[in-house]
């Protein structure tokens, strides 16, 4: 029983959604309880994830969370469209050819350049008007995936953010809890960017508002 219960929290604990309405007391137990059994295949009686419900600690969440709601209710936030992701194989031939891109790159006029580099692979993310000639400096053989019509929103937090745990947890499970397919992510404090479909953009933009005007209130 202790093991379903610790699970359940576990679940509580990773949607930020759910948490705040059974604040508000607008989320039945009994249908919430379904809902957890159903879409997490749990092994347990109705019975039991109701009493884990009600025995979850909302308060002492907010406690270890209410330094990230408070940071994000004085964030901004920002979008970019019409980007593309270049998927590149990470090797010495990419790696000496990479410093190369600064070149085709007008900050002045706004355009854009994220790199994101892994053990295997390196990801690069231009506006899809520079897309061809930063396509031309690399061999084709080098290039695993090119992913076009893509959109930035970019979380520009406080300085504290650096410090405070369960920033990016809370704004990722709020993407996730309205079905948005989060093609990349990075941080460069104090800014948070997601990288999402085009298609997607307007609803992301709106969960991220949403959840600055919400934790602003909090604040």
């Amino acid at each position: 029983m202790a093991n379903i219960a610790h699970k359940v929290w576990k679940i509580l604990d990773n949607n930020p959604s759910i948490r705040k309405n059974l604040r508000r007391g607008l989320i039945n137990h009994s249908a919430l309880a379904r809902f957890i059994i159903e879409k997490n295949n749990l092994d347990t009686t109705l019975d039991a994830v109701i009493s884990a419900i009600r025995r979850y600690k909302l308060d002492q969440y907010d406690e270890v969370y209410g330094k990230a709601n408070k940071i994000i209710g004085q964030s901004s936030i920002s979008t970019k469209s019409k980007l593309a992701n270049i998927n590149l194989i990470k090797d010495s031939e990419i790696q000496k050819t990479l410093p190369k891109l600064f070149s085709l790159i007008n900050y002045n006029q706004g355009d854009t350049l994220r790199v994101i580099q892994a053990d295997e692979s390196i990801k690069i993310l231009v506006d899809e008007k520079n897309l061809e000639k930063i396509k031309a400096l690399f061999p084709n053989n080098k290039i695993i995936k090119i992913d076009k019509r893509l959109a930035e929103i970019n979380l520009h937090l406080p300085e504290e953010a650096v410090n405070t745990p369960g920033i990016l947890a809370i704004t990722s499970n709020e993407l996730a809890m309205s079905d948005i397919n989060v093609m990349e992510t990075m941080s460069c404090v104090p800014e948070l960017l997601w990288f999402v479909n085009k298609e997607d953009i307007l609803k992301a933009y709106n969960v991220i508002y949403n959840l600055c005007n919400s934790s602003e209130e909090k604040a």
